[in-house]
């Protein structure tokens, strides 16, 4: 009896932390699994004929939200192919009523509830023996209180990674230190189990040493990363002291950072760290509503810490939709949480999963709420349909204008001038226009500034911090022939002075290093609302990160 594990991924370059976990559980007790990995970005058609390709009389599928729609489309394709073909059901979409799933389901044969590495070995042995699988967290259309599976030591987990054949650079990959949280969120899955289990220290930093040196960015499934502090701090500190250059992704609660995490992150190789920050929303009434016990005060003052300092990368989120938080306080919520100028600021939208608390309190307010994946709330209390159109309009602008950071020299100048939510909400008819950001920006916001001017001239650093080959928009033009002159008189008769702010480019051609460098003269104010006083203009050095791109320089014009 073949069986095939499918993971179908959000993106190109995710990869699926469940079944590597899954296929690795399976060989550690001898039993045979062949894994698929898709994307979310293919067709279901062309899935089910790679399955089909496989022969597989027994399809294990891990399902999420992102995800649940498609696999459903592909299994129904593979089991009208295939109609002797055993289908298994894990992960958190299984989590929430499995008597709907098997009623709705038909090609449905067994549910997995809980953490699979207990259960996929017992499963797959018991059917090729010709034996009805009977383990806590496996259920059937006629044995559905089953329970849950839990690990109970996480060190007892095989190495995910242990069998992977190669690594891209170019593809995130996932790492857990622990499981469970120990917060209750009312929208969240995790709420209302037994705590948090830990991997050990040791454990953790062996595994870490061996993925890191294989790959670009790791980022932690752990809910609540820093839940415990200390041991959270001894965990960066040895990621801070790894070879290499492969960044860490971590999910933080802000409000539990202390002042000895501040020491050590100030620490300059902290710029491999991203962290995401959960504020979700600064109503004191919503986070009562949702079971969400912190101050959004602390958590913002410590995200305005962290960006002050310059070293993490900083993610906030926030969610709209939520109970007892109408237009007017979620746009409360973005001016706070933009005012702390984070890297990136993330607008979810409210998620109604099955099983959670939250679903009950929909019962009792006015609420519309998608019926299936990905539950989506499409109206509230306080929140008309238009109100959401508002709040994804501004989403879209969010992304392309501060997200991106293509404009960030600009958004930031404008947001000392203008709340958050009035510069987004002028920028909406701007988000899906053409041409560049830049030129969108400068037009949109050239009434909301005092200094029209200076708006242009940092529209224009932000296209060169930005664009290593393409024209300067003619609306951001300032003598733009004059520095391409200058630009090849440094390269070519002055490589001395410019090997002294580029050494790194030091054994390549002149042309070569034209190709991927761009020069801006700006006037003295600018350079000094830059931070760069003193200095004429900068060289935008495309081969280097976006962070260290920008490099200020003198030039003598005579």
């Amino acid at each position: 009896m073949k069986a095939v594990l499918l993971g179908v991924n959000a993106s190109f370059s995710h990869t699926s932390l469940a079944v590597r976990y899954l296929a690795a559980a399976c060989l550690e007790k001898g039993v045979a699994l062949t894994v698929v990995e898709a994307n979310i970005n293919e067709r279901a058609e062309n899935i089910a004929l790679r399955l089909l390709g496989e022969e597989p009389a027994l399809l294990l599928c891990s399902v999420y939200i992102w995800n649940r729609n498609l696999v459903e489309d592909v299994c129904t394709r593979l089991s009208t192919m295939l109609p002797e073909l055993i289908v298994v059901w894990g992960g958190p979409e299984v989590s929430g009523n499995p008597a709907n799933l098997f009623a709705k389901l038909s090609f449905l044969d067994y549910l997995c509830q809980g953490e699979g590495e207990l259960l996929m070995p017992h499963l797959l042995t018991a059917l090729r023996e010709g034996r009805v699988p009977k383990h806590t967290g496996i259920s059937t259309r006629e044995n559905l209180e089953v329970g849950s599976a839990q690990v109970k030591n996480l060190d007892e987990l095989p190495d995910p990674y242990d069998g992977e054949e190669s690594y891209s650079p170019h593809k995130l990959y996932y790492f857990e230190t622990s499981r469970g949280c120990p917060y209750s969120c009312a929208y969240c899955l995790s709420a209302g189990g037994d705590g948090v289990r830990f991997m050990s220290v040791d454990l953790a930093k062996l595994r870490l040493a061996s993925l890191s040196a294989k790959v670009g960015l790791i980022k932690f499934v752990d809910r609540t990363f820093n839940a415990d502090a200390r041991r959270a701090r001894e965990l960066w500190s040895y990621l801070l002291e790894l070879p290499g250059s492969c960044r860490f992704h971590f999910e933080i609660c802000a409000h539990l950072l202390t002042e000895a995490d501040f020491a050590l992150l100030a620490d300059p190789r902290a710029k491999r760290f991203q962290f995401e920050v959960g504020l979700q929303t600064t109503s004191p009434e919503a986070l009562a509503l949702i079971h969400r016990h912190m101050s959004a005060d602390r958590v913002l003052e410590n995200v305005r810490r962290l960006v002050a300092a310059g070293n993490v990368e900083v993610h906030l989120d926030l969610i709209c939709g939520l109970p007892g938080e109408g237009l007017a306080d979620f746009m409360q919520s973005f001016d706070a949480a933009l005012g702390a100028l984070p890297d990136r600021l993330h607008l979810g939208f409210l998620k109604v999963l099955p099983g959670t608390s939250l679903s009950s309190l929909m019962d009792e307010g006015d609420y519309g709420v998608l019926p299936y994946a990905p539950y989506e709330v499409l109206r509230a209390p306080g929140m008309s349909p238009q109100a959401f159109l508002r709040v994804k309009k501004m989403e879209q602008a969010l992304e392309r204008f501060y997200n991106s950071r293509r404009s960030r020299q600009a958004v930031l100048y404008a947001l000392k001038h203008t709340q958050p939510n009035e510069l987004f909400a002028s920028l909406l008819g701007s988000s899906l226009g053409e041409g560049s950001p830049e030129e969108a920006l400068c037009f949109a916001l050239a009434t909301k500034v005092p200094d029209r001017y200076l708006l242009q001239e940092l529209c224009r650093f932000d296209f060169l911090m930005h664009e290593p080959h393409r024209e300067v928009p003619p609306s951001l033009i300032l003598g733009v022939d004059e520095e391409r002159r200058l630009l090849r008189g440094i390269v070519y008769g002055d490589k001395e002075n410019l090997y002294k702010v580029l050494p790194h480019r030091r054994d390549e051609k002149p042309g070569a290093i034209l190709r991927h460098l761009r020069l801006g003269t700006f006037n003295p104010a600018t350079m000094a609302h830059l931070g760069l006083a003193g200095r004429s203009a900068c060289l935008f050095d495309h081969t280097l990160p976006p962070r260290e791109r920008a490099i200020a320089v003198f030039l003598d014009y005579d």
